[in-house]
């Protein structure tokens, strides 16, 4: 063979290389496992296979038949428990509404009233069978949100402003002078979203 001709060949397979009429040669099948790191003893995941990523991202979204419908989410109230919702929708309502209509800020009847139909709405809940993680979630909320009562209204007046200012008198400056600024601001202004 002449040296000339062996180029010329070699040149004739890369042309077809280039054109995409090559052979892949296929690799061998590597079994994957996990790696274990030496310190910790904790295991790194698998990476995917290079040639199948499609189906590797596929698997890591969420289609149209992972996703639950609203309705599905939660339980539908009925009964007492429709009650509960429509009390505690209406609570801010009513007690804005007898606040209004009490001239003076230490009359405990809407504070009284307001406490009292939220008290209610919980325990009508109380009586509802099933509950989803969601619900339970939102009660605790509420439950928590109870202990804002305690800067609302008469409370405040009668009982947790005077509190709050004899403990103001009684700290160092640093903290009584950010309390005082405090109170300033709950004397002021009336947050109709405390318990909300």
């Amino acid at each position: 063979m002449i040296p000339e001709e062996v180029v010329e060949e070699e040149e004739e397979e890369d042309s077809f290389k280039d054109e995409g009429f090559h052979e892949e040669r296929e690799r061998p099948l590597i079994k994957e496992k996990e790696y274990k790191m030496k310190r910790t003893g904790l295991s790194l995941p698998v990476l995917p296979n290079p040639s199948d990523i499609s189906s590797y991202l596929l698997s890591k979204v969420l289609t149209a038949d992972d996703i639950k419908a609203a309705p599905s989410l939660l339980n539908s109230a009925r009964g007492s428990a429709q009650l509960a919702e429509i009390l505690h929708i209406l609570q801010p309502i009513i007690y804005a509404v007898a606040l209004s209509r009490s001239k003076d800020k230490r009359n405990w009847q809407p504070w009284v009233l307001g406490l009292s139909i939220e008290y209610a709405a919980r325990q009508l809940r109380k009586d509802g069978l099933r509950t989803t993680s969601l619900e339970r979630e939102q009660w605790a909320k509420r439950g928590w949100a109870m202990g804002w009562w305690t800067m609302r209204g008469a409370f405040y007046e009668n009982v947790t402003k005077g509190l709050l200012h004899k403990t103001s008198e009684k700290l160092p400056s640093l903290v009584s002078g950010i309390l005082d600024d405090y109170l300033y601001l709950w004397d002021g202004y009336y947050f109709s979203t405390s318990s909300n």
